[in-house]
């Protein structure tokens, strides 16, 4: 009985319900929370608490008021903000786009300071999704355009989004990003 049952679902999808996951609703949209780093909840976690990694007037101007995430500006630091978003179990790519503003005093053509955008399962990169260095900066940075797409290697209901600053012992940049949103590609 039972298996006939099925096969009666599986022959007629529209008389058994929706049958995809709840989750798949998140291909093509945006699955970041508080992107724009403006809103208390859900808070982003910062690494570590102290300093503030959130600023704003008169630090910097935020492309959406009143903040925006503020990592770097300390020689030989790494500091990360992370926030957990859900994927859907077709995912294979995600795209970030927002806004950047890379000051820096590091004028070499060697990538000396970093900020690194990853997926996380647990503590596995499941998508590398793109850095900037201090060779993408200025002495004094405006936000401009910020685009990455890189691939999905796993698709675990949620993951954790994180951006990560390495800094070198000399000569700091401070990365400050806004208006973040996560977009994510599904297969078939």
């Amino acid at each position: 009985m039972l298996r006939a049952t099925i096969f009666a679902c599986l022959s007629s999808l529209a008389a058994c319900g929706n049958v995809s996951s709840p989750a798949d609703d998140t291909c093509g949209t945006d699955v970041l929370p508080n992107g724009n780093f403006d809103a208390s909840t859900p808070p982003w976690i910062q690494e570590p608490v102290t300093p503030a990694l959130l600023c704003g007037m008169p630090t910097i101007v935020p492309d959406s008021a009143p903040s925006a995430g503020c990592l770097g500006n300390t020689d030989g630091t790494t500091q990360t903000l992370s926030q957990t978003v859900p994927l859907p179990p077709t995912a294979s790519s995600v795209t970030l786009t927002g806004k950047i503003c890379i000051s820096t005093a590091d004028t070499a053509a060697v990538d000396h300071d970093v900020l690194q955008f990853d997926l996380l399962q647990g503590g596995a990169v499941i998508s590398a999704i793109g850095k900037k260095t201090n060779r993408d900066g200025v002495a004094a940075c405006e936000f401009g355009a910020l685009e990455l797409t890189a691939p999905v290697t796993s698709a675990p209901d949620t993951a954790t989004f994180r951006i990560r600053s390495t800094l070198d012992a000399n000569m700091p940049t401070t990365f400050y990003v806004d208006s973040l949103k996560l977009t994510v590609g599904c297969t078939k």
